[in-house]
């Protein structure tokens, strides 16, 4: 059903497919998150910096139109089909409307039956708002997103929400004169983020909010698949290589020329795919890129060879032809099976574009892709888990290796690019992605070799003879100026990841018993008595452990109780803290006897970090408070890197530095989600049925952070 809605966005008119009294025809709605091979740009003009996150993420684009809608004009609510108006579609899966301004009307006579007839090209109404709104100028170093965003809104009319946890800081700018829908643009790929715009509207045809949402990903994974012959109709392999190249000129700055090194010549060559991709072999496909900043020679030609690598091939992209029964929606991730084409058609991609059409089911259709390449793989989906994620990484180096394009290397900072006074030193983390997935932690540490290219061009030997054995992670201090650079050596797989958990050793593998607590003369001073589950432990150098209990006798406050047992088992004190809290997980320093951990004030009501002295057999009495924060976290600390961990109960996950907490601020420096790593956290108030992962305890000790799950009921899964 579709609504057109007056200027003032007031409901005039009702098309349907139910009804003869307004006939319609020939609309398309077309909706994508992200360009296909056939119309993104994959050109590079200079050298990239590395302060990017996926490197599926430049290719986002978000895109939202309803064209072709034709009615009679004699139909009642044609006169209400002008330049102004909007058209407004339903999504009965989501519960919302998405409204399209009307921006170009024709009025036209039917050749065949000389009806007159009136047609209408629509944009989503936030794209066209924010194509009319320009940001005054400004510059924000270490911006993060929600900074950007705020400056974008201004005075659109729109109101975010904002379901993202990109936590990259990056330098953006607004120079006063491009769009805020232009903006917009560059903080999806810089952040990573997809959107999407709808309203609400009421019983009486009113509009009652516009929202602008910004999403990690779009879409639901629900195990959806398509296959020829069932819920297909049909399936399109696009390949694209409108940029293929294999002879590559390449120019410097000051139109410095890499012949001195290159025997000569002024460009480089691919002959293998020249020889795959070239029907005429006597010829080249010959392509040029300029770099503004390089002037050394043999600097200038790494560069091009990296580039060529970008260049030297076509790139694949699916459309799919549904059948009307079918639902599959923007983002949502999709397996596709098609064992007639050849090679066999068995891969999982996700919906980047999705088209519509209420009068014409037939023209239904979706678009699967990772933004780049993606190349046809048979997934394993019944295996032993831990040997069929080692199976799977192993053949994604082995298609790597066959095929170029298929790994992707990714350098993220997560302190920000731009030093401030203050600034002592910047993480720089490199990821190795294949086929969109995250392999890093399967390469040892000599396989990254890092580079710092001189604004000259040079290579600066020392610094990377110092930082050769540093790994995926390198640090640097300043001054730094120059581009750093980083290659992989795949010599260096190993078979196991980086971490995993060992279970082979013994019936306890790598969870080796200490004692249970089945002693009833277990008692805390209180007398309670202390035999089910404890919520995080330490193990402390003299075979000891200190836990946390959450306490629950208390009907007012939420309280919690440190206790200390014995290395044989046996309870030897406990501390009660008012308003700990379920005290999931807790950061402790053995060296000078300090808890970290979060406590509800039973006073003001508010939430704050604090530290206390553990003190046997009594109530917690010297806490001092850090900042004050918003919401119950389940905390850690690494002391050794000055970091705290909190995670929340809906997934959320924050680490900020230590010294920023004590000095009252809450900045995170690091923010995810665990649904980006295919955990599905309990929603609070909601009875587990297996679906979800009851979220426990985390810990952190860089650059790694645990997190376990788990129920005492048998249907829920036990992760870490």
């Amino acid at each position: 059903m579709y609504i057109i809605l007056d200027k003032n966005l007031k409901r005039v008119a009702t098309l349907s497919t139910n009804s003869d009294a307004n006939p319609f025809w020939g609309e398309v709605v077309e909706r994508q998150i992200a360009d296909d091979n056939s119309n993104s740009d994959d050109g590079i003009t200079g050298v990239s910096t590395f302060n990017s996150t996926d490197p599926n993420a430049n290719s986002k684009s978000w895109n939202d139109t309803l064209t072709g809608l034709t009615m009679l004009q004699s139909a009642p609510a044609a006169q209400y089909l002008t330049v102004g108006n909007s058209v407004a579609v339903y999504d009965d899966v989501h519960n919302h409307w998405r409204i399209y301004r009307i921006y170009q009307v024709d009025e036209n006579i039917d050749a065949t039956s000389g009806a007159h007839l009136v047609t209408v090209d629509a944009i989503n109404l936030a794209i066209y708002k924010l194509n009319k709104t320009i940001p005054p100028q400004k510059d924000i170093k270490n911006c993060k997103l929600d900074q950007a965003m705020q400056w974008i809104m201004a005075d659109t009319g729109w109101d975010l929400q904002n379901n993202c946890s990109s936590g990259l800081f990056a330098d953006i700018n607004f120079d006063g004169t491009a769009s805020s829908q232009s903006a917009l643009q560059t903080v999806l790929s810089t952040y990573d983020a997809e959107a999407d715009a709808y309203c609400h509207i009421d019983a009486n045809g009113i509009v009652t909010d516009l929202i602008l949402e910004l999403a990690d990903q779009l879409g639901e994974d629900e195990g959806k698949s398509i296959t020829y012959g069932q819920n297909m109709l049909s399936v399109q392999r696009e390949t694209v290589d409108t940029n293929l190249v294999t002879k590559l000129y390449i120019v410097g700055a000051n139109n410095a020329s890499i012949a001195s090194v290159n025997n000569g010549k002024n460009y480089i060559t691919d002959v293998s795919a020249n020889s795959l991709y070239n029907t005429d072999q006597n010829t080249w496909l010959e392509g040029t890129i300029t770099s503004d900043t390089i002037t050394e020679p043999k600097a200038l030609l790494d560069w091009g060879l990296r580039e060529l690598r970008l260049y030297n091939h076509p790139r694949i992209n699916y459309a799919v032809e549904v059948t009307q029964d079918f639902q599959a929606n923007l983002g949502d991730t999709i397996k596709v099976i098609d064992l007639s084409m050849n090679p066999i058609l068995t891969t999982e991609a996700r919906v980047i574009q999705q088209t519509t059409s209420e009068s014409d089911p037939s023209q239904n259709k979706v678009v699967l892709g990772e933004f780049s390449t993606v190349k046809v793989i048979t997934p394993a989906f019944i295996r032993n888990m831990e040997q069929r994620w080692n199976d799977h990484v192993k053949k994604l180096f082995e298609e790597a290796r066959e095929n170029a394009n298929a790994a992707t290397v990714s350098l993220i900072t997560p302190l920000g690019s731009t030093w401030y006074n203050t600034d002592t030193s910047k993480r720089v983390i490199a990821r190795l992605f294949i086929e969109g997935e995250n392999v890093t932690s399967y390469l040892a540490p000599q396989a990254f070799n890092w580079q710092k290219i001189n604004m000259d061009g040079t290579r600066d030997i020392g610094w990377e003879a110092d930082h050769a054995k540093d790994g995926y992670q390198v640090t640097i201090e300043p001054p730094f100026v120059g581009t750093l650079l980083v290659t992989i050596d795949d010599a260096y797989v190993k078979h196991q990841a980086e971490m995993w958990i060992d279970t082979s050793s013994s019936a306890d593998g790598s969870w080796q018993k200490l004692w249970e607590t089945k002693d009833a003369a277990n008692k805390d001073f209180n007398g309670d008595q202390h035999i089910g589950a404890l919520q995080f432990s330490y193990l402390l150098s003299d075979g000891s452990v200190l836990s946390s209990y959450h306490y629950s006798k208390d009907k007012n406050h939420s309280d919690c109780e440190f206790i200390k047992w014995n290395a044989d088992g046996t309870l030897q004190s406990m501390m009660f803290v008012t308003g700990g809290g379920h005290c999931g997980s807790f950061g402790y320093d053995e060296s000078s006897n300090t808890i970290y951990t979060e406590i509800k004030d039973p006073i003001d009501g508010k939430y704050y970090l604090v530290t206390m002295a553990y003190q046997a057999n009594t109530s917690a009495s010297n806490i001092t408070k850090w900042c004050q924060v918003k919401q119950y976290f389940r905390v850690n600390v690494d002391l050794k890197n000055n970091l705290w961990l909190g995670s929340t109960t809906s997934g959320k996950v924050y680490v900020c530095q230590i010294s920023d907490l004590q000095a009252g601020n809450f900045k995170p420096i690091i923010e995810f989600k665990l649904q980006d790593f295919k955990w599905k956290p309990l929603p609070a108030g909601t009875t587990n049925n297996g679906a979800y992962n009851t979220l426990q305890a985390n810990g952190i000790s860089y650059p790694f952070a645990f997190f376990t799950a788990g129920g005492a009921n048998k249907t829920v899964d036990k992760n870490v």
